[in-house]
């Protein structure tokens, strides 16, 4: 599994990702992409902030996000709720 970088995600800001759950996907839009400084992770820390439907909400957990041909491992938390829809935070540190 390749490590998952900020430049992975810094340019694509309201781009279109799929979190695929119970045997179906749940359409979310990258909302924010923060640099993290001082980490010593293996591709540095980062933040990001998805925006998807206001139901369902998914539990907090590890689900494969998808966007095109590739799908990544993301540990994903709801912090929140507006009128929008949920936002999903996922930090690597």
């Amino acid at each position: 599994m390749r490590i998952l970088t900020f430049a992975d995600f810094a340019g694509k800001l309201g781009k279109t990702y799929e979190i695929l759950a119970g045997g179906g996907s749940l359409p979310v839009t990258l909302a924010e992409a923060q640099d993290l400084p001082g980490s010593a992770r293996q591709g540095g820390a980062f933040r990001l902030v998805f925006l998807g439907p206001f139901e369902p909400v998914l539990p907090q957990g590890i689900y494969a996000v998808r966007r095109g041909t590739e799908t990544h491992q993301i540990f994903i938390v709801p912090i929140g709720r507006t009128q929008a829809g949920t936002q999903y935070e996922a930090i690597f540190g």
